[in-house]
């Protein structure tokens, strides 16, 4: 396997022409009932993986399942195409999802919600062991899940055993969460050697510590410099504009802040990094772009189809179905 993204980048082209297009997801909306909207996506790339789905009395769980084997197996895929630097360079991308994970699992112990429950929520595109989330994800309380993670010599172990402490010392989920962040992209950037997805990260972090002044602005807390997440375009004092609704001159980041809700933000930020890994995978075409921007795609086709998934099997009506995921 090579350690250069020239291979790399031919397979995941084809790859990408077996995403879902707009006329596919158009079909999947205008399907009358749930059970047609399983046989249209019978017809596609996903069909190996819908047999359990379209089984008599299956629903949504097993809808969920279907798409999560289809989302591992097109990163474990990704993933054998790379060896050496390369390889490290993608599994970085991959754990993003590791650090969802992570935080959805943190969310569930501290909310109380079953293992079970917190399992249903994970994502199996990262590089953490399904069996490792699912001890963590039923473990007793947050020290007992980071030593689960521990034991994995994962990366971001020793960032969840730091975000526990956080969560003890002080009770704030949010503590939790930048703790996280802080590991995640701290091993990220020491990892990244190719110079655009070194930018794509830096842009990344500025996203992520707006969301951080977004969310502190919104639950009536001063902006920690604790909170700070370093190796973006920000530094420490441009860090601590944001809580003023300082965005430094990007309309990006402003948009950010300036959102009316949380999830309105959330959704700004999505736009932006995607907009953002649309514009590496062009400039970028012998690195690691063309990977970056897939994977995104990637992760939004999943989404999008679990939301039509839901709309359908609950009857909603189409348009709102449709409103829902073009959000």
């Amino acid at each position: 396997m090579p350690d250069d993204y020239a291979y790399i980048n031919t397979r995941v082209r084809v790859m990408r022409t077996k995403l879902l297009d707009g006329r596919a997801l158009d079909s999947a909306l205008a399907a009358g009932s749930y059970q047609e909207f399983l046989r249209v996506l019978a017809e596609t790339e996903f069909a190996s993986e819908l047999r359990e789905a379209t089984a008599e009395g299956a629903g949504l769980s097993e809808l969920d399942r279907a798409l999560s084997r289809n989302l591992f197996a097109t990163t474990q895929r990704v993933l054998g195409f790379a060896d050496g630097q390369a390889r490290r360079e993608v599994e970085v991308l991959l754990m993003k999802w590791d650090l969802a994970n992570l935080k959805t699992i943190a969310r569930g112990l501290v909310g109380g919600r079953g293992g079970e429950a917190i399992v249903e929520g994970l994502i199996p595109g990262g590089t953490l062991r399904p069996a490792a989330l699912q001890t963590a994800a039923q473990s007793s309380d947050l020290a007992s899940a980071a030593a689960a993670i521990a034991v994995t010599g994962h990366p971001l172990a020793r960032a969840f055993r730091s975000a526990a402490s956080a969560y003890a010392g002080g009770g704030r989920l949010l503590d939790l969460e930048v703790a996280l962040d802080q590991g995640y992209y701290r091993h990220t950037l020491k990892v990244a050697r190719e110079l655009s997805l070194r930018r794509y990260l830096s842009r990344e972090i500025d996203v992520t510590n707006a969301l951080i002044a977004r969310t502190a602005r919104a639950q009536g807390a001063a902006l920690d410099p604790a909170l700070f997440v370093p190796g973006g375009s920000l530094d420490a004092g441009g860090f601590a504009r944001l809580a003023g609704g300082d965005a430094g001159g990007s309309a990006d980041i402003a948009a950010i802040l300036e959102a009316p809700s949380l999830e309105e933000a959330e959704v700004a930020a999505r736009t932006l990094l995607d907009r953002t890994a649309r514009n590496v995978a062009v400039s970028d075409v012998e690195g690691v772009g063309i990977i970056l921007d897939f994977l995104r795609r990637k992760e939004i086709e999943i989404a999008k189809l679990r939301l039509i998934g839901r709309g359908k099997f609950y009857n909603l009506p189409t348009e709102q179905i449709r409103r829902e995921v073009q959000a």
